[in-house]
């Protein structure tokens, strides 16, 4: 029997497929996909910005969520390069987790496996809190000194999940997938802004112990809007690299970036 590989969440997941509609921009100094709706007669519902997992800006996960989210809910939506070009290797993701499942032989998958990981210690480091806090508070800042931008949204998958919820002060809604090393229960208390989690009851990064002490924080916080939303089933990172051919996590796709458009809908429209 072929050894089973280790679990390693955050390289976990299925890129998807599909035509991205969104052109690439320097905004604010930052590298930027933007998504914008389909020409209409609405006003803009104020901008959305996606800080996404490891696998950065360019991901195209990320970017065909970005066009979902400008489609479906009239924002301008934008995904900065907060990595500056040194997103973790798309290939490490498919070599190690394809979408069309395992046709390699086991031993070399393990292979890929212990190479990829040393790598992607080595990222973590580079992108540690004291160099990438800074980095993404600079792009936030500016857009709110934006008169253009409107009201706006924070979305985070994963890694960019945490940043998400530190960017309360500068954005007026805040939406987190699955956020990894979110410290509870600080940083969930110091949060002022509406704010929405979908979280997958079998993730080890967010253990439900933890969701659950999130849950009570929020429900003291008086006045605040708050939501937590558990997807039976579903591990890290299903919200943004879960696989569309497994029926379940197809659902909890769909349904996790239906919770963020409406939770934006309702408080930047």
């Amino acid at each position: 029997m072929a050894p089973e590989l280790p679990s390693s969440c955050c390289m976990r997941g299925s890129l998807h497929t599909g035509n991205t509609t969104g052109t690439e921009e320097t905004i604010h100094n930052f590298p930027t996909y933007v998504a914008t709706p389909e020409p209409s007669d609405r006003p803009v519902n104020g901008t959305v910005v996606i800080l996404g997992d490891v696998f950065g800006w360019d991901f195209i996960n990320i970017r065909l969520l970005a066009d979902s989210y400008a489609k479906r809910g009239n924002f301008r939506v934008l995904a900065p390069d907060v990595h500056f070009g040194d997103a973790f290797p798309k290939d490490s993701l498919d070599a190690v987790f394809p979408l069309k499942g395992f046709e390699s032989p086991w031993y070399k998958r393990l292979w890929e496996m212990a190479t990829t990981f040393p790598k992607f210690l080595v990222w973590f480091w580079a992108h540690r809190e004291s160099v990438s806090h800074p980095i993404i508070t600079k792009f936030f800042k500016s857009l709110r000194e934006d008169p253009n931008s409107g009201k706006i949204g924070v979305v985070g998958f994963c890694w960019g999940g945490r940043y998400a919820v530190l960017m309360d002060q500068y954005v007026d809604a805040i939406y987190t997938a699955h956020p990894s090393f979110l410290q509870v229960p600080a940083e969930v208390e110091a949060v002022t802004k509406p704010i929405s989690f979908a979280v997958g009851d079998k993730d080890i990064v967010l253990p439900m112990g933890q969701v659950e002490k999130i849950k009570g924080i929020l429900k003291k916080k008086e006045g605040l809007e708050s939501e937590v939303v558990v997807y039976e089933g579903m591990e890290h990172s299903f919200a943004v690299r879960g696989n569309p051919a497994i029926e379940a996590a197809k659902t909890a796709l769909e349904g996790s970036e239906t919770q963020a458009v409406e939770w934006f809908i309702k408080h930047l429209a």
